[in-house]
This record gives C-alpha cells, structure tokens and sequence, in this order.
C-alpha cells in the first residue's frame, strides 16, 4: 500500500473519532442542562427532600394528554349506577323496589304497563300514591321506568323489619339495668295501681304486629283482626303479649287500659318479620279504621319512606304513633319507626330505674318505660316474663290510651303529655329520654 493510501486511511479514521467524541460531548452537555433545568424549577421540593435526607432520582414526567383515562360512563350506564345505590342498601329485600308516583293517574298508567314490561306489582298502598315491585334484574327495571321518568317522585328499596332482638348484657357505665319488675310489679312504677277497669274507654289501639290470638284476658269483641299477612301460618305470640300489656284484662296478664279497644294488624311471619312497605299498609289501615294510638314494637334501621310517609298519613288522620328504640344496645340510634321525630320513641328501664341493658339510647328518646321481668299474655293462652323495648311500647301505649280516654291529652299532644308527667332519672335524656312514663303523677 503506497504512502498517499495510507494517509487518507489516517484522515479518515482520526475524523470519525472527532465525531464520535464530538456527539458525546454534546449528548452529557444536554444531560447536565436538563439536569440544571429540573432541580431549578423544583427547588422548594428538591430542599425539602435534602433536609428530610431522602435522595429521589430524577423521573420524566407523562405528559397529561398521554395519561390514560378512565371510560365515561354511558347515561343508561349513569342511571344503572343510581338504581343500586338506591336499592342495594343494607337490610334491603334483594329485587324489590318502592317507588312513590306523582299522581293517582301516573301510578295507574305505569302499573298498568308494568306486565308487559317484565315488572311484578307485588302490593300498593293507594294512600300513599306508592307500589310496591318486583324486578328480576336492575337493566329490566331501569329501562322500565326510563320511559316514565316524570311519573314518579321517590324510589327506594323495601326493607326488612323484625321483632326487636333480646341481647346479652352489656356492660354500662351507671349499671347494667337488669334487676327485674318481677312480673306485674311495672304497674306501682308507673303510677297505675287500684281501679283501672274504665281507663282507655272509647279509646281504639291499634296493635300493628305479628298478629293477636285468643286468649283468656280479652274481653268478648274487644279484638277487631286484620291480616296483612295472610300464610295461613301459626302467629308469633309478640303480638298478643303487646295487645294483653295494653289492654287485658284478666287478673294474670292485665293491661294497663283494659277499656280500650284493640285493633289487631298482623304485618309479621310467624318468625317475626316483615318489611317497611307492609309496616307502612299496617299503619294507614290502622289509621283508616280509627285507630288513636298505634303501638309499633317493631323495628328496622332503615330510614324508609314509605314509612315517614305512613306516620304523616296516620298523623294527619288524628293518630299517634308510639314505637320501640330497639335492642340492640347501641348508643347513638334508634330503630325506625322510632327514629322519627314525629313519632314518640319508648326505651327501656329496669325497677331500680336505669336504662335497661339492652335499651337503644339517642337524642331522638322521648321516654322510658319498665321493660325488665314484664308479665304478659302469650299463645295458647300462656303467660310469659320477658324484657324488651317492646313491652315497655306497649306499656305506654296503654298509659297513653289512658290519657286520652281521661281527657288529659289529645292524640296531637300525646308526647308533650308523657314527657312532661314522666318521673325525672338520674340518666341522660339520649339514654332515658325525660324519664319513665307516668300516667298519673305521683
């Protein structure tokens, strides 16, 4: 190879490692100055880390546009979503819903479409403008009431209710409240001994329960029965241990207004439970049949409205309704139809006057009532001593029934009535209300 060949070979190869060295210079040269770029323009940042002694390299940000993006929803898609939130609650009967229409005519008309639409009318309450419906799946329901959207005002799901629990005790501060009124000992407590054979005359209670029986301690004709129910199943005997609290009137299973008339509405199953759309029926029928107290020793934690619309409906026909707090001992709630404001809530106490183990407490609590070792009427003509928020219901249901036939309070009045009489406790009103009824105060 001669000289001139070898030179250019030279020149050639020293240019291409100019080159080389060159576009490495320039690439670390445009490292450092994004380098310099990003800790000037976060420098609050990168000082904040250094004092915490954290090193974080430096990351490339994705730019906004880059970043994925969740799916939009569709409208029917939006309106699904609706539709489970408001029928998937808890405590809700799965694939039933209670809608409450607009008008007398929207109802009809939508109703009457309903078969063809795959959707089961299971019951209606015409007072109320409401129906209760039976879906198969939510898409079927949806597009049912997509085509009548303007015809309705509420929908919400039907829920359960139930006899309320009787739980173990719990530990108090102030005492358990567990000692016992020894079966009709609650009568002295409350104010209600001697001659009681003309309190609550002319004066009709509705029992809205598990249905009343027949038994020794009610008088002939003194039950009028309504069966909401209808299984043809043996009734649970809470309803005739209330009924018999209230109005009885043998010496063994007395009642605390033996005058007055009971009307019987079987709302529960043999084992005690119902829903809020038939506790809802069981309340206007009462309300509709005449009914001046009406004692609901049931419960739900489910704040419904077909149920406040009920209470609304029984009020302004005259009505007042008395219900249990609950048992489930909780501190800060009480059981629908308690919990509304309207209604006059019932807790419990026990004969040395504290709040009763298992009494629900809150500041919705009108009054107690004794609810420890209650004598009362059961099935077959039995007796029994149980504890419950819904003996002392019944109890002062009976006291109110009283009041009225006394002329001492008008249905309109009734709580006003029983928390100005009621004996002061040492509790809390959120635990004991104004304190335990009184029908005559000592």
């Amino acid at each position: 190879m001669n000289q001139s060949r070898l030179r250019h070979l030279w020149l050639v190869s020293g240019c291409a490692l100019v080159t080389l060295l060159l576009v490495g210079l320039v690439r670390d040269w445009g490292w450092l100055a994004l380098q310099k770029h990003a800790s000037g323009s976060h420098a609050g940042t990168a000082e904040a880390k250094s004092s915490a002694g954290a090193h974080t390299p430096a990351r490339t940000a994705i730019p906004r546009e880059m970043q994925p993006v969740p799916p939009e929803l569709t409208k029917e898609e939006r309106r699904l979503e609706r539709l489970r939130s408001r029928l998937q609650r808890d405590g809700a009967i799965p694939k039933q819903a209670v809608i409450k229409f607009k008008s007398a005519v929207a109802m009809r008309d939508f109703l009457r479409r309903a078969a063809s639409r795959k959707i089961t009318v299971l019951s209606t309450l015409d007072a109320l403008l409401a129906a209760r419906l039976g879906y198969n799946d939510m898409e079927q329901l949806r597009d049912a009431l997509g085509t009548d959207a303007s015809a309705y005002e509420d929908l919400d799901g039907n829920y359960v209710v139930r006899i309320p629990d009787f739980l173990q005790q719990e530990d108090r501060p102030g005492g358990a409240g567990s000692a016992s009124f020894r079966g009709l000992g609650f009568f002295a407590a409350i104010g209600a001994s001697g001659d009681r054979s003309t309190w609550g005359l002319g004066v009709t209670v509705a029992v809205v329960d598990t249905g009343v029986e027949n038994h020794m301690t009610f008088g002939q004709n003194q039950v009028t029965h309504y069966d909401l129910v209808n299984d043809g199943q043996p009734f649970n005997g809470h309803g005739t241990a209330m009924a018999s609290l209230i109005a009885g009137q043998d010496s063994q299973a007395p009642g605390v207004a033996p005058a007055s008339h009971l009307l019987d509405v079987r709302i529960a199953n043999s084992q005690g439970y119902s829903d809020t759309f038939t506790m809802a029926a069981g309340i206007v029928l009462a309300a509709d049949a005449g009914a001046q107290v009406i004692n609901v020793s049931f419960g739900s934690y489910a704040n419904s409205q077909a149920l406040r619309d009920a209470v609304a409906y029984a009020e302004s026909r005259g009505a007042v309704v008395v219900a249990a707090a609950g048992n489930d001992h909780t501190s800060n709630q009480l059981a629908y139809p308690a919990a509304i404001s309207s209604v006059v809530s019932v807790g419990g106490v026990d004969a040395k006057l504290q709040q009763a183990y298992y009494s629900n407490s809150g500041k919705e609590l009108d009054v107690s009532a004794p609810g420890v070792g209650i004598q009362s009427a059961y099935s077959g003509d039995q007796l029994v001593i149980g504890d419950g928020t819904s003996q002392a219901t019944a109890i002062t249901s009976g006291v109110l029934a009283y009041g009225i036939s006394s002329g001492s309070t008008a249905s309109s009045s009734a709580a006003a009535w029983l928390q100005q009489n009621a004996e002061p406790l040492s509790q809390s009103p959120d635990r004991v209300g104004a304190g335990m009824v009184q029908a005559q105060p000592r």
